[in-house]
C-alpha cells in the first residue's frame, strides 16, 4: 500500500499527527494520575499521623479502662497456668495458700501465700499436721509482707522469697483482680483499703515484728499503705519498709515507657492527654508523696542498669525521703544502688549477693529504733 500523502494545508502526514496527538494524550493522563496518587498519598498521610498523635491521646485520656490495663494488667499474667496450691510444681516447701476475705466487702477475697521462714521448713516437713498459724503466732521469726510489681501473679517472684525467708515469715499475696483474687477491677484505692485490711489482719496473726516488701508498683502501694496508716486512731506503723525497684509515680514511670516517651512526648499536648488523666482517675501512685508520711526506717535497693524504672527514681525518693523523715526518732534512709556491671536489671536483685548483707543491717537499724 502507498503511504498517504500530505495534508495540504499543514504538509505533515495525517499519521504523524494522529500519534503524536495520542502521546501527547497520554502524557496528560498519566500527569493527572501521578497528581491523584500523590494527593491520596498524602491524605492517608495526613489521616494516618492524626489517628496516631491525635486519636490515640484523645483515646487515652477519654477511656479510664485502657489506662486500668496499662496500670494493672491483670489478664495473661506470668507464670501462665498458676497453681497456687500445688506448691510442688514450684519446687516450694514449708507453705500454705490462704483464701482471705475481706470482712467490708463479703464477696472480695485476696490469694494468700504463707511462706516458713527457712529454719522452720524441716519441722513442718517431720510434723505430721503442722501448725502454720502457731508459727506466726509464736513470734520466733518477723514477718516481712510482699507486694509485688504489676506484670505477674505471687508466683513469679518466689527467687525473692527464697532470700526473705532467711530472716522472716513472708505473706505474698495477688492484688483483687490478679490471679486466685476477686475478679475485681483493680483501682489504687481499693487496693490499698485491702492492704490495710491484710495488714491489720496478719497484725491479729502474729505478736512478731511486721515488715514491707514492694517492688516497683508495690513499693508505691507498700508506701501508700503505710501513709494511710495515720489516718486510723490506733495506727501501728510496721518495723520497717524495703523499697526494690521503686518509682516516683505513675505519670514518670508512663514516661519511661519507649511506646509513650519515643511517640508522643513531643506533642503539646502530651501532659494533657497522657500523664494527666493518670491522676484525674485515681493511678497517680505517687510515691514520692506518700513517703514523706512513712515514719519507719526505709531502704531502697535499685540496679543501676535497670531499663524498666530508671535508678534515679530512687535517687530521688531517698532525697525526698530524708528530708520529711525524722531520724532521730522515726528512722533514717539507706540507698543501695547495685552497679550495673552485675546485670541485675529490674528482676534479678534477689541474686545478689550482698543482698542479705543489706536486709540484715536494715533490720538491726529497724530494731534500734524500736526503743526510741
Amino acid at each position: 500500500m502507498e503511504p498517504r500523502p500530505p495534508n495540504k494545508r499543514t504538509g505533515v502526514n495525517d499519521t504523524l499527527l494522529y500519534y503524536e496527538h495520542r502521546k501527547k494524550k497520554k502524557c496528560s493522563c498519566l500527569g493527572i494520575c501521578c497528581i491523584i496518587c500523590c494527593t491520596a498519598i498524602i491524605i492517608l498521610a495526613l489521616v494516618a499521623v492524626l489517628l496516631v498523635f491525635v486519636g490515640i491521646p484523645v483515646v487515652f485520656k477519654k477511656s479510664p479502662s485502657l489506662q486500668r490495663k496499662i496500670v494493672f494488667p491483670t489478664n495473661n499474667l506470668l507464670p501462665s497456668n498458676p497453681e497456687f496450691s500445688n506448691f510442688e510444681k514450684y519446687d516450694i516447701k514449708g507453705a500454705r495458700n490462704i483464701n482471705f476475705t475481706l470482712e467490708y466487702i463479703v464477696s472480695l477475697s485476696l490469694g494468700v501465700w504463707h511462706l516458713l521462714p527457712h529454719g522452720l521448713v524441716n519441722n513442718s516437713l517431720d510434723t505430721q499436721n503442722f501448725d502454720h498459724s502457731a508459727s506466726l503466732m509464736q513470734g520466733g521469726y518477723p514477718v516481712i509482707i510482699h507486694f509485688h510489681s504489676n506484670g505477674g501473679n505471687r508466683i513469679k517472684f518466689i527467687k525473692m522469697y527464697n532470700v526473705l525467708r532467711t530472716y522472716f515469715h513472708v505473706i505474698a499475696f495477688d492484688y483483687r483482680g490478679y490471679a486466685d483474687s476477686s475478679s475485681v477491677e483493680p483501682t489504687e484505692e481499693g487496693i490499698v483499703e485491702d492492704t490495710l485490711r491484710l495488714y491489720q489482719w496478719v497484725r491479729y496473726q502474729t505478736n512478731a515484728d511486721i515488715y514491707f516488701w514492694g517492688h516497683e508498683l508495690g513499693a508505691a502501694i507498700a508506701t501508700h499503705t503505710i501513709a494511710r496508716l495515720h489516718e486510723g486512731e490506733d495506727y501501728v506503723v510496721p518495723m520497717g519498709l524495703f523499697l526494690e525497684a521503686p518509682f516516683t509515680s505513675m505519670r514518670d514511670q508512663i514516661n519511661e515507657i519507649p511506646f509513650f516517651r519515643k511517640l508522643f512526648s513531643w506533642l503539646p499536648w502530651y501532659q494533657s492527654t497522657i500523664l494527666n488523666p493518670l491522676d484525674e482517675n485515681g493511678f497517680s501512685l505517687n510515691t514520692a508523696r506518700y513517703i514523706t508520711n512513712v515514719e519507719c526506717p526505709i531502704m531502697i535497693v535499685h540496679a543501676e542498669d535497670d531499663a524498666v524504672t530508671p535508678s534515679s527514681f530512687s535517687e530521688k525518693l531517698a532525697k525526698v525521703a530524708a528530708e520529711h523523715l525524722d531520724s532521730e526518732t522515726k528512722g533514717n534512709v539507706t540507698l543501695h544502688l547495685l552497679p550495673a556491671h552485675f546485670g541485675y536489671g529490674h528482676f534479678s536483685i534477689h541474686k545478689s549477693l550482698e543482698l542479705p548483707f543489706f536486709i540484715m543491717k536494715h533490720i538491726t537499724v529497724c530494731e534500734a529504733y524500736r526503743y526510741i
